[in-house]
């Protein structure tokens, strides 16, 4: 573990340890291990997090797989967590900021004691119930808990827990699992906050302080803009938000209910600066759409302040690499121009490199589906300024666009959405089959009905639910990925791999509806196919694609 303590404090506190005497921090702010990890500057990495924790066991995650950043010299976190920070900078400014800390979990025993009044927690996906946790838990058929759900139990059973009697108070875009599960007393919380916080969160620390009743759940208003602070130190990824909120109204997705709002330049400029003062390398530009970045009316792109974002956050000086989280489709499609601007500036900050050594750019796109009418029904304002009945056509050329500019981007898809019907799937299907030729990493993933989305009150999709269509697509996705992102040399390995996983497990677990879907994803399906057998055209080229 990188813990490097200054000598007088690490005194301080070892005698106070041996004498039971720990005093603490009032406020004391952390998270669980495996969300106070940067996955060794990996972002995309961190989705595995939703992924079974039975697999590797926790001593070699935590060491290998997402590793603690390194600690400052009195024993707080270097880095955090870039909600976490904006939370500390509020509370620092209002209690004081030799009050608030925020710390590794593996560090709460030297920062909560006797004088500590409250724990802020903050979680992404406190039980494992999220989009990519329920997919993968549930697609590897490996029982228990997935890693996120592990590392956060863990937290809670820390001993200074029992030890001191102190409130704890869980945030975070995953906070509404442990309300939505009716599992807050059980797990000891005492508030739920869910929602931005900037408003409320003064107040009900205060209340906390001062020993209060304090609400068990506490829905937040929306912040005016102004009163969002800047953080005053660095956070994981050296993530910068830059717009908060969508407004294209996609019904399972939670950023669409907050208010859109673009952060000027200059407040952006300011967390860069900080980020790269302190060494994070990586600046991660945190939005549900760089796109929408001082947005025109209709969600028209404003090309001018994107190139002029970008070009400034790449001008700033110990900027090693920028990474941006998420982008829309349609607006590469209504100007193709503006990826011809910014990608230079991106590829040569770029961390990624091609198997050819090329570097290339990526973030996550939503694709979710092929299927018009679903398009229209629950998303929309996806497809703007163009009409749904158009997505198809914009997502090829959009994809294609990007790849044009060294851009390769990670898209998520959704199956089991409230009402889909086969004809939905096969209309996804015909997308992928018309994407089979461009590099895009596929996330398949399960409905899931989240606490501050619209369809809330609606079913998860469930695995044992899926149809035969579903698995295909299901494993077409994966196929894909097989094919652009595994080096040649791997592939015999995975195809061997994956038919030992069928006959010793998978089969005992689905039955034999998934062995067609395993045959695709790992290649066989071309591998058995008999020399007078034309070509599937999704198949062809395999061999050449990504040496």
């Amino acid at each position: 573990m990188f813990l490097v303590l200054g000598g007088n404090m690490l005194g301080e506190m070892l005698n106070a340890r041996r004498n039971g005497q720990v005093k603490g921090k009032k406020i004391v702010l952390t998270a669980s291990a495996i969300e106070m990890s940067d996955f060794n500057l990996n972002p995309f990495i961190a989705f595995t997090g939703g992924f079974p924790a039975k697999i590797i066991p926790k001593s070699i995650l935590r060491k290998r797989w997402y590793p603690p950043t390194p600690f400052n010299p009195d024993g707080t976190a270097k880095f955090a967590p870039y909600g976490l920070r904006k939370v500390e900078a509020l509370l620092a400014e209002e209690f004081g900021e030799e009050n608030v800390v925020t710390v590794h979990p593996a560090m709460l025993d030297r920062f909560v004691g006797s004088e500590t009044k409250v724990v802020g927690i903050t979680s992404m996906d406190p039980l494992g119930i999220g989009f990519v946790s329920r997919t993968y838990t549930g697609i590897l058929a490996i029982s228990g808990k997935s890693m996120s759900a592990m590392e956060f139990e863990d937290l809670l059973a820390h001993p200074v827990f029992s030890k001191y009697k102190v409130k704890k108070i869980l945030g975070g875009s995953g906070a509404w699992q442990v309300h939505k599960a009716g599992l807050q007393q059980a797990l000891g919380i005492d508030t739920i906050v869910m929602g931005e916080a900037e408003a409320e969160i003064i107040d009900i620390f205060k209340k906390a302080i001062n020993g209060e009743k304090l609400p068990e759940i506490v829905m937040c208003k929306k912040p005016d803009p102004q009163i969002i602070p800047t953080i005053k130190k660095p956070a994981l990824y050296g993530f910068v938000e830059i717009t908060r909120g969508c407004g294209r109204g996609c019904a399972f997705c939670s950023p669409t209910m907050r208010q859109r709002h673009s952060f000027p330049l200059e407040h952006i400029l300011k967390e860069v600066e900080l980020n790269a003062r302190n060494g994070t390398k990586m600046i991660g530009l945190q939005t549900d759409d760089v796109f929408l970045y001082n947005v025109k009316p209709g969600f028209i792109p404003n090309r001018d302040s994107i190139v002029k974002l970008i070009k400034s956050v790449h001008d700033v000086p110990g900027v090693e690499y920028i990474q941006i989280a998420h982008a829309s489709l349609a607006p590469v499609v209504y100007d193709p121009k503006m990826l011809e601007e910014i990608c230079p500036l991106l590829l040569e900050k770029s961390i990624w490199k091609y198997f050819d050594g090329k570097p290339y750019c990526t973030l996550e796109v939503g694709i979710e589906t092929g299927s018009e009418r679903l398009m229209e029904k629950y998303m929309r304002g996806k497809a703007l300024p163009y009409k749904t009945d158009q997505w198809q056509e914009i997502v090829v050329q959009a994809i294609q666009i990007m790849n044009d500019n060294g851009m390769y981007p990670l898209g998520t898809l959704i199956t089991g959405l409230p009402g889909e019907t086969p004809d939905d799937t096969v209309k996804t299907l015909e997308l992928l089959d018309k994407l089979k030729d461009l590099k895009v990493f596929f996330v398949p993933l399960l409905f899931t009905s989240e606490e501050e989305c619209l369809l809330n009150r609606e079913k998860h999709a469930d695995l044992s639910d899926l149809s035969d269509l579903a698995w295909q697509f299901i494993a077409k996705c994966w196929e894909h990925n097989v094919r652009w992102w595994t080096k040649p040399k791997e592939k015999p390995l995975m195809m061997l791999g994956s038919m030992l996983a069928y006959f010793m497990y998978y089969r005992w677990i689905y039955g034999p509806k998934v062995l067609e879907p395993i045959k695709t994803f790992s290649g066989w399906n071309l591998y058995f196919r008999k020399p007078s057998t034309p070509c599937a055209s999704e198949l062809c080229g395999v061999q050449k694609s990504a040496s």
